[in-house]
């Protein structure tokens, strides 16, 4: 296979040579006869013309003799970028993904983010990963666990990066609260609003503004300030309160433990009406349970 090989190879070089010559003679003899007995001016702009069909004329031959050979070799090339492409994949997508990070402004340093459900701040970040430290839960407190967590920058191309506010910025917390004894919707609203209103008194006013220079910069709504309070129930019927608090990110589990311990409290102490009808007569009922009962046997 390789001595068929040198053989082409040497037949097309000594080919390539014969064509050299041959066309470098041809258009020096035709140079001679086009520009002898004219005017300077017309022996260059003639000269210049036959040049260059020469050169094109080269060009063609060496292309249609080396041929076969230019696409062997684009083959191979081909099937090498392949190769690597695939092998380098990951590492390829690391780097996008680090270059999307810093064209897109995603985060820096000292951010906190949630990436596919891993919550943490960010420690460091280079070109193929970024560190953060991971983070619990808003209902288990805003300090780290201690354990550090390896992100490669690929997962930012897939997935959504959401970023978080900072523990001294204000920012809205939601909890939902499940009933299991029945109480008076209207009253359970009107109770806990008093109750998030009031866990919510001491930093309203610096709330405010800072909702209001939020909201500025981002152009947008944002929930807040103060408390927000919903009803809703479950599938099998059970009361939901749903608060929304605007606070600050590092008091959002203690105004929450605050404010649900109140309004169960509330509950317990029977301080809210029950739904449940207490001022049955039943002696009433079953008077006519047994009128009916002689009705029907008549």
């Amino acid at each position: 296979m390789f001595s068929t090989i040198n053989e082409a190879v040497q037949r097309n070089l000594a080919l390539s040579l014969a064509m050299v010559i041959a066309v470098f003679f041809l258009r020096a003899g035709i140079e001679w006869l086009a520009t002898r007995r004219r005017d300077p001016v017309d022996q260059r702009r003639r000269a210049f013309a036959i040049r260059t069909a020469a050169n094109a004329l080269l060009a063609v031959c060496l292309l249609s003799l080396w041929m076969d050979q230019i696409q062997s070799v684009m083959l191979s090339l081909t099937a090498v970028m392949v190769a690597l492409v695939v092998a380098t994949k990951e590492l390829i997508m690391c780097i996008a993904g680090s270059a999307l990070r810093i064209g897109g402004h995603l985060f820096k340093v000292g951010d906190r983010i949630e990436v596919n459900g891993l919550h943490g701040e960010v420690i460091d970040h280079g070109l193929f990963s970024t560190t953060v430290m991971e983070l619990p839960s808003a209902s288990h407190g805003h300090c780290g666990t201690g354990r550090t967590l390896m992100l490669p920058n690929s997962v930012f191309l897939t997935s959504a990066v959401r970023v978080e506010a900072q523990p001294r910025q204000f920012a809205p917390h939601s909890f939902t609260v499940t009933l299991e004894q029945p109480v008076r919707a209207a009253e359970a609203l009107k109770h806990m609003k008093a109750v998030a209103d009031a866990a919510l008194a001491a930093d309203l006013d610096r709330a405010t503004r800072f909702h209001r220079l939020t909201a500025a910069k981002h152009g947008t709504e944002i929930m807040g300030p103060g408390a927000e309070v919903s009803l809703s129930t479950t599938d099998f019927g059970k009361l939901q309160v749903h608060v929304m608090l605007y606070c600050l990110v590092q008091d959002a589990r203690q105004l929450e433990q605050q404010v649900v311990v109140d309004f169960l409290t509330a509950v317990e102490e029977h301080v809210l009406p029950s739904a449940a009808n207490q001022d049955v007569d039943w002696e009433t009922i079953g008077r006519h349970l047994r009128r009916a009962a002689q009705a029907a046997a008549a």
